[in-house]
């Protein structure tokens, strides 16, 4: 009998939830009743059984290039519309269009920092990433930019006609790297206040690793910047060269403009559909003399030049990371860690690095360089652990998910490891 009371009490029990759940979502055509403008995108099953909607994917949503080819199903007229379509703000949805809408990018504070941003970009240089999904160059004409923008030149780092006669173009953040004796070995690029760029190889040649900066001015001893940690890439393979990137985290960060300044960091959309098609490129470091590396800085102008061609020519395999950029003439032997830059509406961005090739570069046109934009992800989830930024009470990364602290014995670990296979 007592069986028989439970059971029905759990019945009871039952009811009483359902019937909840009933008072708690609302019926399908009252709410179409309420949301009278639902959304079109993914309203149909099978979506791409119908013909692309350039209102639909490019204005009331933001479009990738390969959706505005499937409308346009022309590549001159898609490339038209994406040079006009990537210049202007990042569109705003019309429903939102009402009233003042702040413009959803990633900005490049007075320091050089990457943070997200949803306020207006007054005084601030945008980056190219305005979306997860999309990228976007708002003009800035008429604007004025703080000192420190990333990658923006200062009247004291561009040459006049007077002194291009007697000094290259300074690029204040190209950096070199020092060993404890005091031996120059490596080049990089500052690209954030506290964040060195350079190849992995570079980064585990030497235990005690300094960052040699730009001068201040004229006449002026470089400054030393001390490495706190290597991040080398956990994908690095010494023996085939693949993933030969590394970010040197500093002990303290770089003080803009009278140590350096940092450069651009494009998106992938952005560098491979707008920056390098549309604008050549300068390869800027040092050369090595024998053992050592060269006082002054050089620079050449190149332009990438097909897969197929550049594997050819060097005798290399041309992944979807790596890329070949050629000179007019060939410049002496280049230092690993050298870089390749790209001039945009008068902001540098950073799209290529040179590794640590055994080619004879010295007698070849073309290099072999790794696509910068394409571990753009992985520099974001890197700056943003905590490390220089955090404990100073700023936002470093570009909010992507949660980063979780490395474990300094892992991180050891893998460093060994590589040095092992090497």
């Amino acid at each position: 009998m007592a069986g028989c009371v439970l059971l029905l009490q759990g019945l009871a029990l039952l009811l009483l939830f359902h019937q909840a759940e009933l008072s708690v979502f609302v019926p399908a055509t009252s709410a179409n009743q309420v949301l009278l403008r639902w959304k079109r995108a993914g309203s149909y099953i099978l979506e791409e059984l119908f013909e692309g909607n350039l209102e639909k994917e490019c204005y009331e949503e933001i479009c990738v290039h390969e959706e505005a080819r499937e409308v346009f199903e022309d590549d001159e007229a898609t490339r038209a519309f994406w040079r006009e379509y990537r210049a202007s703000p990042a569109p705003v949805p019309r429903a939102l269009r009402a009233g003042p809408v702040p413009w959803l990018q990633t900005n490049v504070t007075q320091r050089g920092r990457m943070g997200a941003s949803t306020s207006a970009t007054r005084g601030r240089r945008p980056t190219c990433a305005a979306a997860p999904r999309a990228i976007s160059w708002p003009r800035t004409e008429g604007r004025v930019l703080p000192t420190c923008a990333c990658g923006v030149l200062t009247s004291q780092h561009v040459k006049t006609p007077d002194s291009s006669r007697l000094r290259p173009p300074s690029f204040p953040w190209q950096v070199k790297l020092t060993d404890s004796q005091g031996k120059d070995f490596c080049g990089g690029a500052l690209i954030q206040e506290g964040f060195v760029l350079t190849t992995a190889r570079c980064s585990l040649l030497h235990r005690n690793i300094s960052v040699k900066l730009s001068p201040a001015g004229p006449g002026e001893a470089p400054r030393m910047a001390r490495v706190r940690r290597a991040h080398v890439h956990l994908r690095y393979d010494a023996e085939l060269g693949q993933n030969d990137i590394s970010l040197l985290e500093l002990e303290r960060p770089v003080h803009c403009p009278g140590w350096g300044l940092p450069v651009c960091i494009p998106e992938r959309d952005f560098a491979e559909q707008v920056l390098v098609p549309g604008t050549g490129g300068v390869l800027s470091s040092w050369t090595i003399n024998g053992t050592n590396l060269g006082d002054t800085l050089t620079t050449l102008p190149v332009t990438q030049v097909a897969g197929e061609e550049c594997g050819q020519a060097l005798n290399v395999t041309v992944t979807t990371r790596t890329c070949c950029e050629r000179g007019s003439a060939a410049a002496g032997r280049w230092v690993p860690g050298s870089v390749v830059t790209r001039e945009h509406e008068g902001t540098w961005f950073l799209t290529g690095l040179l590794g640590s090739s055994p080619l004879p570069q010295e007698q070849a046109a073309a290099v072999l360089v790794t696509k910068v934009s394409r571990y753009a992800l992985w520099f974001r989830q890197t700056m943003k652990g905590p490390g220089l930024g955090q404990r100073a009470g700023h936002e470093v990364g570009l909010g992507v998910g949660m980063w979780r602290k490395p474990d300094p014995t892992a991180q050891l670990s893998r460093e060994a490891a590589l040095l092992d296979r090497r």
